[in-house]
């Protein structure tokens, strides 16, 4: 029945790729790579050998705000190679006066500062590539990229060296990426290639290979030929760690006792396609809390994945309907990865293990468990995919398991189809499975979608052991419409508008929630906006709910990092009025020193249950050097009259991996009962030293 289902679906789909489908021909740019016979100096420093060897790429055409029109300044890039690395060179043509650059956190960058990104897609596969971005500061940030840009995996790290510098005319940046730190075809002599440029000061992205309609498509990139590389005869890499730490908690009855602890990581990369990784006892303690969230709904608040070893292609399982959501994972044992892609299949297995433990809240006991998720997508036509998703947890005396089937076709330059099913067990198949199917066309200006999707009665008791459902037994419609003018007049910038419409009924037919939603946000030419917004909702629980939201915003220069924002959100909400005042701002204080701080002033009417609540986060970092800082984090709710402090001391002497940490951290909160008040403090020093053995070195 399973396979009937999806066979439907997919049948369905094909119908839409026939009348749809149409492969927009366009003529590509192509870059000639230079190979060199000796490594080159990454310092920032204007190397002439870049100009009078290697091919260049110029010619930049904006994506936003004008559309097809030519960039407002100059780019020039050089790339050359040697059997080691590829190297990339460009010189960003600017007043220098104009140049923005504020983030000093690798890892950090979006589209806040002037940055440059190097596109590479090793496989030429139109789907699957890498982003390495550096700001004028010459902070770092890598990522991969999927789904033909539809999915980006900022978590991904890997080696690289890079070095920038400002200059009269502009800013220069070098780059030298190793080809150890990417995957590829060995055979393809062809790469998808790309450069892309912001400039923050007209609000300016612009790439290298022409008209993309959204950010980071590989099938509308270029093209770099002349790459040939060396046969891999595998790479080692060992990560181990020692940790020391000093721990007085309530919740673990650990008392003033000094503990220790070691473990570590191995990678064995294969070849430029196939990855295993290990780890043993792996240490989460410098992972920071999780910042507190106003919950004005009656489901389950997602967190993001901070742990290391499970956020690295943690993206692929980011299907709509998550059956395997990293974060169910508590304390692990041991485990293991294998990631790569073997011709038309890209794949991401995992196992571990975790610990038994008692829940500090209900008491409850939750046993040793084993967590396995594989993850398999299937190239079809020119960029899109199929997949299959398996997730499972055994323990002592039960298990839940889950299947999944999904597609994502691209139909062309902006229309987009995408449909998933998911079975899952213990229990009867139907009620315990939910599929989706959806249209939408979108590019870098506009979105609209519609979507059909049905949820079993009893989806979630299943899934949620190892996913993220927050709702089940539903039947929905739902419709997005998004459109960004540019209006560049003397007064506005951009005018963005959002709304969304919604409504589902229950297996038996009736009625259990709709709800209507509308933003608009204006940009002004001297950087503030103005966004308003409303939103009506019925919510069917033990009665009807009739919620409505209407909020303002006023900003300040909140499409750079250094910014003020401060929002009122008013209405009715499960049978309470509320007000909610929300407020956060972000500046340099110095070159190295960044502050940050948000609130969140709650307050119900009547508030039986005491929900009303104040929550205060304040964020401080200091940056010696891009790879030695100390940061803070601090946050209260009153609510729970939670205290949490979070400092780390931090410094890469072997960038990314390499790195001594000390942390403290303090967090005293009181538990429901209103009696008892836990309370932790713990001071950690961890040492992690990466050890590689590289079988391709003479």
């Amino acid at each position: 029945m399973f396979l009937l289902r999806v066979n439907q679906i997919i049948s369905w789909s094909l119908l839409f790729v026939l009348f749809f489908f149409s492969d927009h021909l366009y003529s590509q740019k192509s870059l000639t790579a230079i190979q060199v016979s000796s490594p080159l100096t990454i310092d920032g420093d204007i190397d002439s050998i870049f100009q009078l060897l290697a091919d260049s790429a110029s010619a930049f055409i904006q994506m936003e705000p004008d559309l097809g029109q030519p960039s407002s300044s100059q780019t020039m890039a050089y790339l050359m190679y040697d059997d080691g690395f590829i190297y990339f060179a460009v010189f960003c043509y600017q007043d220098p006066q104009s140049i923005v650059g504020k983030i000093t956190a690798r890892d950090n960058l979006s589209n806040d500062d002037d940055a440059i990104t190097l596109v590479l897609d090793g496989y030429h596969d139109n789907r699957t590539g890498f982003g390495f971005s550096v700001n004028p500061l010459g902070t770092q940030t890598d990522f991969r990229i999927s789904d033909d840009g539809r999915s980006l995996d900022a978590n991904w790290d890997e080696v690289w060296q890079s070095a920038t510098r400002v200059y009269d005319w502009g800013w220069y940046a070098e780059f030298a990426i190793p080809f150890a730190s990417l995957n590829y075809d060995r055979k393809n002599t062809t790469w998808g290639f790309n450069i892309r440029r912001i400039l923050r000061y007209n609000f300016e992205i612009a790439y290298w290979s022409g008209q993309m309609s959204q950010d980071y498509r590989l099938s509308q990139g270029g093209l770099l030929n002349g790459i040939e590389t060396r046969k891999e005869k595998g790479i080692l890499s060992l990560y181990p760690y020692a940790t020391g730490r000093y721990e007085d908690s309530d919740v673990t009855g650990v008392n003033g006792k000094f503990l220790g602890t070691a473990g570590g990581d191995i990678r064995y990369q294969f070849n430029s396609n196939l990855t295993a990784n290990v780890t043993i006892n792996p240490d989460f303690a410098t992972v920071e809390g999780d910042q507190e969230q106003i919950n004005l709904t009656r489901y389950e608040l997602s967190y993001p994945e901070k742990r290391l070893f499970f956020q690295e292609g943690n993206n692929m399982f980011m299907t709509r309907i998550r059956n395997f959501y990293s974060r169910r994972i508590g304390d692990v044992i041991a485990g293991g990865k294998f990631t790569g892609k073997a011709g038309k299949y890209n794949m991401n297995i995992l196992s571990v293990k975790t610990f038994e433990f008692t829940d500090p809240v209900d008491d409850s006991i939750h046993p040793t468990a084993f967590f396995t998720a594989a993850r398999v997508k299937r190239d079809i036509l020119k960029s899109s995919t199929v997949g299959l998703t398996f997730a499972d947890k055994s323990w002592d005396g039960g298990y839940s398991r889950s299947i999944s089937a999904d597609y994502v076709l691209n139909l062309g330059k902006t229309w987009k189809l995408t449909g998933q099913y998911v079975g899952s067990g213990p229990g009867d198949w139907w009620p315990n499975s939910a599929w989706f199917v959806r249209f939408a066309r979108e590019n870098n200006i506009y979105h609209y979608h519609v979507r059909y999707s049905d949820i079993g009665e009893t989806f979630a008791d299943n899934v949620n052991h190892t996913g993220f459902v927050r709702d089940d037994d539903r039947r929905e419609i739902d419709a997005d419409l998004i459109y960004k003018w540019w209006l560049q007049s003397n007064v506005i910038r951009y005018i963005r508008a959002f709304s969304n419409y919604n409504v589902f009924w229950s297996h038996k037919g009736y009625l259990r929630g709709q709800g209507a939603f509308l933003l608009v946000n204006t940009y002004f030419q001297n950087k503030f906006n103005f966004e308003v917004f409303y939103n009506y909702e019925y919510r069917l629980f033990e009665k009807g709910f009739y919620n409505h939201r209407y909020g303002v915003e006023i900003g300040y220069n909140t499409d750079e990092w250094s910014m003020a924002k401060l929002n009122y959100w008013g209405g009715r909400n499960y049978d309470r009025d509320f007000h909610l005042l929300k407020g956060m701002t972000r500046v340099k204080i110095t070159k190295k020193f960044a502050l940050e701080y948000s609130f969140n002033y709650l307050k119900y009417y009547p508030d039986t249950t005491n929900a009303s609540t104040f929550i205060n986060v304040l964020s401080a970092s200091y940056n010696f050097t891009k790879d030695l800082w100390i940061q803070v984090f601090a946050q209260n709710n009153t609510a729970f009259s939670r205290i949490y402090l979070y400092g780390k001391f931090g410094w890469r002497f072997k960038p990314p991996f390499g790195a001594v940490f000390l942390v403290y951290t303090r967090d005293e909160m009181l538990l429901p009962s209103e009696i008892n008040r836990i309370q932790e403090d713990i001071l950690y020093l961890k040492v992690t030293y990466p050890i590689v053995f590289d079988f391709n070195k003479k």
